[in-house]
């Protein structure tokens, strides 16, 4: 089942069904700032965290 859900995801993902929004990258060093804007409601969108 989650094989089956995880694969419409990501098939809705890739025909542009479903749009995700990045909200900011942030290099792992700045995991706190990443932190603190997410709860200070700063970004909008999913934040990435680069290593």
């Amino acid at each position: 089942m989650l094989r089956s859900h995880t694969k419409q995801l990501f098939d809705w993902i890739t025909s542009g069904k479903l749009k995700i929004r990045i909200g900011g990258t942030y290099p792992l060093a700045d995991s706190a700032k990443a932190h603190s804007d997410m709860e200070s409601r700063a970004t909008t969108g999913k934040l990435l965290l680069i290593p």
